[in-house]
């Protein structure tokens, strides 16, 4: 968020490029690796997690 906040104020296309690379080596780490390392230790349960959460956003739906 910090990195969002000072690529607007100082209007850098460099942090702008930067936040980028950041955002996408976050997401692939997260995608390649971490979810099917948790998947292979979880197992069913993970998979069920899965489906009853978003990745990256909140639900904004409230579950019994």
């Amino acid at each position: 968020m910090a990195l969002a906040i000072h690529t607007l104020v100082y209007r850098s296309l460099a942090l702008l490029a930067y936040a980028v690379a950041f955002l996408v080596c976050f997401h692939s780490f997260v995608v390649f690796y971490e979810e099917p390392h948790l998947r292979r230790t979880f197992g069913s349960d993970y998979s069920t997690y899965c489906a009853r959460i978003h990745r990256w956003w909140p639900s904004l739906h409230l579950r019994a």
